[in-house]
């Protein structure tokens, strides 16, 4: 059955179903474990290759570290402030290059910020973080009004964090990249962003309306 799962896929999946297979061999484990491992391989090969496209179109393009800023306030937000995925694995590719390559290169030529403005964009950032995060997806509810409670008194924590950072350094452009790392992760997390979108909000919602 394992091997009947490796015709007919694509060359990311292929090799995640290799690699789970020889695993779970080895291991000796049931099939629950072998499809398990198969999606963790899977998510990170597709992560790698998300990474060696992007970072690899910020070599070629001169703006490595400019990225690295932007993508590092960006992802700290992000592993708790959650909010929108791509609708496939090609248009977040796709995008994840233009945002991430794009907006860097803006901030380097042309948007500067002083620190009244790091001020007042950092502070309405961080209340929009506090009153929308966590975002779930369909396919990801956040369950639970104590873990949700919980990420967003994280997500408020590193949002207020990346804005002092943005205060005390002295680089317009590096001010710039914190600051729209932040602003980044807000459009990933509004409601009306969602709605453009046609995604669902709140999913946890249909859960907890279940357990009522």
């Amino acid at each position: 059955m394992e091997a009947e799962e490796a015709v007919k896929m694509g060359f990311t999946e292929s090799l995640a179903c290799r690699m789970a297979q020889r695993m779970n061999k080895e291991r000796e484990g049931e099939y629950i474990d072998y499809l398990k491992m198969k999606l963790g391989f899977e998510m990170l090969l597709i992560n790698l290759s998300k990474i060696v496209l992007v970072y690899g179109a910020a070599i070629l393009f001169h703006l490595l570290w400019q990225t690295l800023i932007m993508h590092g306030a960006y992802f700290a937000i992000r592993k708790t402030a959650f909010g929108l995925h791509a609708s496939s694995s090609m248009m977040c590719s796709i995008s994840s290059t233009a945002m991430f390559i794009g907006i860097p290169y803006l901030c380097e030529q042309y948007i500067r910020f002083n620190n009244i403005q790091v001020g007042f964009i950092g502070l309405l950032a961080t209340l929009l973080l506090y009153r929308y995060a966590p975002a779930d997806t369909d396919k990801f509810p956040l369950l639970g009004k104590e873990r949700r409670d919980k990420l967003r008194r994280a997500t408020t924590r590193s949002s207020l964090l990346i804005v002092f950072t943005a205060l005390v350094i002295p680089s317009p452009t590096v001010k710039a990249l914190l600051l729209m790392g932040i602003l980044l992760q807000v459009l990933m997390i509004l409601p009306i962003t969602y709605k453009l979108l046609k995604r669902s909000y709140n999913n946890y919602e249909n859960y907890d309306a279940k357990n009522v």
